[in-house]
């Protein structure tokens, strides 16, 4: 397997020098085929991490098992999240666990702190432990026992590898992304579930048939109409849902992101060598903008300064993309 070619996509400049830049790799991708890219994947294969949520939930939608336990939107949305683990966050789960009949003790995935910075001083503050529904992949987990609950699998050890759930999450993640089974690699993400490994172009492929499909509208209209359950505050992922015009996002582990133009019926798929999340979000608003993608850049450039400031607000650097896309 050839290794990736990174290319450097963005640098911060203070006083004309360069102190700091970051390399990667951005596709522009339709079902067609890839229309435009910077660097080189060389089909080299990247796990999905948490950009796999969404397509794991096809399988509920699929089944019927949301109709089943009457799943709403926001407990849709929570579930194909990497949630902060804010309170409301926390009930969703909860009500998920609680339509099938199950706790949060029957959650496989370790109790960590939450990503939100509001709720971490709360357990701060009232001296309160982590709990596994603090965890951002808690979500997901609920789901996946949604699905062993719906058809009797057991549900002691869900997470690995020789599971049934296993068979069927990796079947239905490879037919979204059009790859044989045969062709990935699988290992387990840090939540402790299986996850999947495949080139790039075909994530970003997953995430078209499943957002573009209309059997999954109920997926897509969880992420354009909740977008704080996707992420939460200060979420590269919810800050695009929220001020984009019908653009989807969802963020992984690694320095992967996927973001999905609607309309267009487009995806730019990004990989960030050294998986700086800042730099993540600066050259996926650097593309959409030289794409002319619709999103609301005034509100954007103010979450997302391209500027370096003292800590008394003085502008003394920039930050600057590097590659061109188009």
């Amino acid at each position: 397997m050839k290794e990736p070619i990174y290319v450097n996509l963005i640098k911060y400049v203070r006083n004309n020098l360069c102190e700091q830049s970051h390399q990667g790799i951005i596709l522009h991708i339709n079902k067609k085929g890839i229309l435009n890219k910077t660097g080189e994947d060389n089909n080299y294969l990247f796990f999905h991490r948490s950009c796999m949520k969404p397509l794991q939930y096809a399988i509920i939608v699929d089944l019927g098992i949301d109709k089943a336990f009457n799943f709403s939107l926001k407990e849709t949305a929570v579930c194909s999240g990497s949630h902060a683990g804010d309170i409301e966050h926390q009930e969703l789960v909860l009500s998920v666990l609680n339509k099938i009949s199950l706790s949060e003790d029957n959650l496989l995935c370790p109790a960590i702190a939450p990503l939100s910075e509001k709720e971490i001083k709360r357990l701060n503050r009232d001296n309160l432990p982590f709990r596994k529904i603090h965890n951002n992949c808690s979500g997901k987990h609920a789901a996946m026992l949604a699905i062993c609950k719906y058809l009797n699998f057991d549900i002691s050890d869900y997470t690995e590898f020789n599971h049934p759930l296993t068979e069927l999450i990796t079947k239905k993640v490879c037919e979204l992304c059009e790859i044989s089974t045969d062709k990935i690699i699988r290992s387990k993400d840090g939540c402790t579930l299986p996850v999947i490994a495949t080139p790039l172009f075909n994530l970003g492929l997953g995430f078209l048939n499943l957002f573009c499909d209309l059997k999954y509208e109920k997926i897509k209209n969880a992420f354009l109409k909740h977008p704080f359950l996707i992420g939460g505050d200060k979420r590269f992922d919810t800050d695009i849902i929220k001020y984009g015009k019908d653009i989807i996002a969802k963020v992984g582990a690694g320095g992967l992101c996927i973001v999905v133009n609607l309309k267009k019926e487009e995806a730019l798929i990004i990989k960030v060598a050294d998986s700086n999340t800042t730099a993540r979000a600066y050259a996926l608003i650097s593309a959409m903008k030289q794409l002319k993608w619709d999103f609301n850049e005034e509100e954007i450039n103010n979450l997302y300064p391209l500027v370096i400031k003292t800590q008394k607000a003085e502008i003394i650097g920039e930050i600057l993309p590097y590659f061109n896309i188009c």
